[in-house]
């Protein structure tokens, strides 16, 4: 009897460890299962997110295949080395400058010649369209006229094979008047070739005897701008949420980094008046501009690589990073052949803001350490929204109002003194703000007129049946260039580019 209860018991025993396994095994099963389906789940929703960044992707590829939005500059030169007997040889650097034809430079021989080079370097970061060849002269009445041949060379060398000339009979008139030639055909246009030490624009006397009234040569060059007017800036490329297998790309969103001010090259009254225009104390402000420039060190010792390195400044608290962190970057255009500030005998590397596509925040920014009124930072910049696209810094015609240039002229707040002040901020050439001036200095930052770096978010989204509490939100982050190229350099010199990536759950 005792044997058989025993031998119950351990049934029984036997019976619940057996129930105990089983379950264990069949919550293990279900877990395992359900950890399964979460991975599927996250590996479905970074796919979606992948697949909005690739949308904006093809969005900024499409723009810079297009070409629909141009910009035209007159490019002034800044350097007459080379001219042989010519007086007045400032002169023929601006359109126009001074009254009639005493604002010209006389070529009266056939042996004398104007040499101009050092152009314009606001728009290095552009897709060239087409260049041509501009003259502005007049000749003295009577006697058998005067041909005015007008060329350039890539090389410094006069004639150069293969460059067009432009060969004018001056019309019997002192009336200044213009020519131009196209030279697009000549050759593939790089800017690094018009920015060359060697490349040169000529004019020179070549039949007649009558003097010849030169008042400027330059380059007229057409070449992509970006403007907050276009689908990728509005968003209207596109419409999200947009509903992709079971899940959604639920929203993304396009940024040219160009519209930010760059860690590595800012000066720290741009720096300062950032963190200001965002209520930071300007004690604070300044401190902590001052512990930013220090940190990255003279020569850029030690580079941000990052905005978040931001956080390692000294003084740099969680409120201030915050509040500054979208108007930052390490990625945008570096120009290296800006001439600002004017110490200007050799190109230096600066970081332009896209006047065009910058919040009022960045643009008041640059303007608040130019000694202006004390409103007239905040007009400017209202100015400057309500007035762009901007297409070029200078244009030779007054009636072309998209040059900012003619724009800052026509700002009746602003004094004569103001005005060469915002003017050579914002010029990267080496020459002064308008003709005849002395030159100003370059405080914060130029403008440019393009963009080469964007910044993409993209959000993909998957929904739990029944369970609105546990839909999975995955937003992608990454940094894409608009010729495709996907890693970039923090700071000229760079030879360790990196790219940019980040994911986080929502």
């Amino acid at each position: 009897m005792r044997r058989s209860g025993f031998v119950m018991i351990m049934a029984l025993v036997f019976m619940l460890v057996l129930a105990a396994m089983v379950m264990a095994l069949a919550y293990y099963v279900t877990s395992e299962t359900r950890g399964i389906g979460f991975q599927l789940d996250d590996t479905k929703t970074l796919y979606l997110a992948q697949a909005g960044v690739e949308r904006a992707f093809r969005e900024i590829r499409n723009d810079f295949l297009t070409t629909s939005q141009q910009g035209v500059a007159d490019l002034r030169g800044s350097d007459t080395a080379g001219s042989v007997s010519i007086g007045n040889l400032a002169r023929i650097r601006y359109i126009g400058e001074g009254t009639g034809l005493g604002g010209s430079a006389t070529i009266n021989a056939n042996g004398d010649i104007a040499q101009l080079q050092r152009f314009d370097s606001n728009y290095t970061q552009t897709q060239i369209i087409s260049v041509f060849l501009f003259v502005r002269a007049s000749r003295a009445t009577g006697g058998t006229g005067a041909t005015l041949q007008v060329s350039y060379s890539t090389t410094g060398g006069f004639p150069q094979p293969g460059s067009t000339a432009l060969t004018w009979a001056l019309p019997n008139t002192t009336t200044l008047s213009v020519n131009s030639v196209d030279i697009t055909a000549d050759r593939t246009w790089t800017w690094p070739t018009i920015m060359n030490a060697a490349f040169a624009l000529r004019a020179q006397r070549t039949a007649g005897n009558r003097n010849v009234n030169l008042d400027a040569i330059w380059l007229r060059v057409t070449y992509t701008v970006d403007t907050d007017t276009e689908p990728w800036f509005t968003g209207t490329y596109d419409v999200f949420p947009k509903t992709l297998g079971d899940g959604f790309i639920q929203s993304v969103s396009i940024a040219d980094e160009a519209r930010k001010v760059h860690l590595n090259y800012a000066s720290q009254l741009l720096l300062r008046w950032l963190m200001q225009e965002h209520g930071v104390a300007a004690g604070t402000a300044t401190t902590v501009a001052t512990n930013i420039v220090n940190y990255r060190g003279a020569a850029l010792t030690n580079p941000f690589d990052s905005i978040e390195e931001l956080q390692r400044v000294t003084g740099m608290t969680q409120t201030i990073y915050n509040l500054i962190k979208d108007y930052v970057t390490v990625y945008s255009f570096i120009n290296t052949n800006s001439y600002r500030p004017p110490s200007a005998t050799t190109a230096t590397s600066r970081a332009p803001v896209n006047i065009n596509t910058a919040p009022r925040e960045v643009l008041e920014a640059i303007f608040d350490p130019l000694s202006l009124g004390g409103s007239d930072p905040a007009s400017l910049a209202t100015d400057i929204l309500d007035n762009r696209p901007f297409t070029c810094f200078y244009h030779f015609d007054t009636a072309v109002t998209s040059d900012f240039y003619d724009f800052v002229l026509s700002r009746g707040y602003l004094s004569p003194a103001e005005r060469n002040r915002v003017l050579d901020n914002a010029d990267a050439s080496s020459l002064v703000p308008q003709a005849g001036a002395g030159a100003v200095n370059g405080v914060t930052t130029e403008f440019c007129y393009a963009n080469t770096v964007y910044k993409i978010e993209s959000v993909g989204k998957i929904t739990v049946p029944g369970d609105i509490t546990s839909d999975i939100n995955l937003r992608v982050k990454t940094i894409v260039g608009n010729d495709g190229s996907r890693t970039f350099q923090n700071y000229t010199g760079d030879t360790t580019s990196t790219g940019y990536w980040k994911e986080n759950y929502e």
